[in-house]
């Protein structure tokens, strides 16, 4: 008597999919952010002063390094635990989640005492503005969305791939 076993590839993507698509996804949540930062909240020379250089131009460079570690970081907790497993919406429901959760600890503590330390004060903390929940929410929504299509594309295409055989006697 003969049994078969057909296995199907893993939905997780390879290590330099993951993190190119992290990256992806961290500038692009990273530009829609920004954009409110820029306009409603004019915050760049902020960010750039952290670095020492209160121009726009650093503080899109800085703010643009920070949303990629950021979406890396997205990318490690999720691709290495069950989460990986929720679909798109799921996902950007996660990326909300994250996004909610940088707003209290990366702005609303980090971001004071950074500032505070290098002179740019006095900041409160925690510094917590409403729009600061809104920038963080734009963050998070796009890295999900950004993320969770490309891990569900890749779910797909590997759902579609011919699956394996394994018989055994």
């Amino acid at each position: 008597m003969s049994s078969t076993t057909v296995e199907t590839a893993s939905p997780t993507m390879s290590s330099t999919r993951t993190w190119s698509s992290a990256v992806a996804g961290g500038l692009v949540a990273g530009i829609g952010m920004g954009l409110i930062m820029h306009f409603v909240m004019n915050a760049m020379p902020l960010v750039g002063g952290l670095y020492g250089q209160p121009t726009v131009a650093m503080g899109w460079i800085a703010h643009l390094v920070h949303s990629v570690v950021f979406a890396l970081v997205f990318a490690a907790i999720v691709t290495r635990t069950s989460l990986r497993e929720y679909g798109l919406l799921g996902m950007i429901g996660l990326g909300a989640a994250y996004g909610i959760v940088l707003e209290l600890v990366a702005a609303g503590v980090v971001l004071p005492i950074w500032a505070n330390a290098v002179g740019l004060g006095p900041l409160p903390v925690p510094f917590i503005v409403p729009i600061g929940f809104v920038t963080h929410l734009v963050y998070g929504i796009l890295l999900g969305g950004v993320f969770g299509y490309v891990l569900s594309r890749d779910r797909s295409r590997s759902a579609m791939a011919e699956p394996r055989e394994q018989g055994s006697t």
